[in-house]
């Protein structure tokens, strides 16, 4: 049981139980749990095996460090020293987001995940959830990452869990993010480890594309939402728009046969407003697509999830550079500037009177447009 939600081994499927300092079992095999977060990550059985030993010494330190070097088979800069990663656990306190994902080497992705709260493929997430919002009774986000989305959610009221095949990525979103969330460091390609509720919403965003045996994964997906729960998939890169997408991507018509029945919408409409669903033949040249699946009927209810939460503490889109009273993003590499070229709504006319720092006043209908359009920002205390 982790806050609520019980876990399942993904070997045998058989629920696991606290049943020593630091561990889960299942009557046959242990999993560690460090910082919260268990590790049920399949293929790491010498990791695993490491982490409980150090563990069962007292020395949850060493697991820790252990945990955070562990990576995907996507990552473009090796992983810290374990002197690094075990000094993150002394430091992290009297550190930022930013700087911790320096110290773990995450390259490029820093950038991703410190400026994800206003990319078009942060609003693009909204939008397929806005379209397809059932009020579920959770939401379990596959490839959480570090979990803004999650977080967005969470602070509106509605019960969140994660799930990431990175630890590491687990641990900063419960440093910074989500301290009191259920996230689970897990690999779907062997199942989804967590009994469901019913109605549940899987969101799975800007990651589908890159997961191997993708059909393999999609039954899981559609399983473990069962007969009244939701599968959401979004940003899931069209191999025809372009050469060199990273990943597996597919065509739209692939993605829909993955998941039959479904609704497929085109990605960089739902980064906009809520949109309505596409053919296949619509959405052939489209950057990015995404998608909804359900086993029965599903009847969308109305939701904005764009708009500041109550007591939303606001700040200036620290992405953003100021030319007397225009705004323009400072992008941090061209890299990032291509992938977020659509971002046109970063670019306006704001006098510095009309940007208050720290700012709650989100009935003020002037703060409340600047946030939807991601001007102000509400960002971890310690971004």
């Amino acid at each position: 049981m982790t806050e609520g939600l019980t876990l399942l081994s993904p070997t045998t499927g058989r629920p696991l139980r606290a049943e020593g300092p630091g561990y889960l079992a299942d009557g046959t095999e242990r999993w560690p749990v460090v910082a919260g977060i268990p590790f049920l990550r399949t293929g790491r059985e010498g990791l695993r095996d490491a982490a409980l030993a150090a563990l069962d010494r007292g020395d949850e330190r060493a697991a820790l460090a252990l945990l955070l070097r562990d990576q995907d088979d996507w990552a473009r800069l090796p992983p810290p020293s374990l002197d690094a990663a075990g000094g993150l656990a002394d430091a992290v306190g009297h550190m930022t987001l930013r700087e911790t994902m320096a110290t773990l080497n995450f390259g490029p992705v820093a950038h991703y995940f410190a400026h994800r709260w206003s990319a078009p493929t942060f609003l693009s997430a909204l939008g397929l959830l806005e379209t397809r919002w059932t009020d579920p009774p959770l939401v379990l986000e596959i490839a959480c990452g570090i979990g803004q989305i999650l977080r967005d959610l969470n602070r509106r009221g509605t019960a969140v869990a994660g799930i990431d095949v990175v630890f590491a990525k687990l641990w900063l979103a419960k440093t910074f993010l989500l301290p009191d969330a259920p996230l689970v460091c897990a690999d779907v390609t062997s199942g989804i480890p967590v009994a469901l509720p019913e109605g549940t919403a899987i969101l799975c965003h800007d990651a589908f594309y890159f997961m191997p045996e993708q059909e393999r994964i999609a039954g899981h997906l559609m399983r473990a939402a069962g007969a009244s729960g939701t599968v959401l998939i979004g940003h899931a890169h069209n191999v025809r728009f372009e050469h060199g997408i990273a990943g597996r991507p597919r065509t739209p018509e692939e993605y829909g046969a993955l998941f039959p029945g479904c609704l497929l919408y085109d990605d960089a409409e739902l980064a906009r407003s809520p949109a309505p669903a596409r053919t296949a033949a619509e959405l052939a040249t489209v950057e990015a697509v995404s998608l909804a699946w359900s086993a029965g009927t599903v009847d969308p209810r109305p939701v904005d999830l764009r708009s500041p939460h109550p007591g939303a503490r606001l700040r200036l889109n620290p992405l953003l550079e100021r030319d007397g009273n225009r705004l323009r993003p400072a992008w941090p590499t061209p890299a990032f500037a291509r992938e977020y070229a659509a971002a046109t709504y970063l670019e306006a006319e704001v006098p510095p009177e009309d940007l208050p720092e720290g700012t709650s006043r989100i009935d003020d209908p002037r703060i409340r447009d600047l946030a939807r359009r991601r001007i102000l920002l509400d960002l971890p205390e310690r971004w």
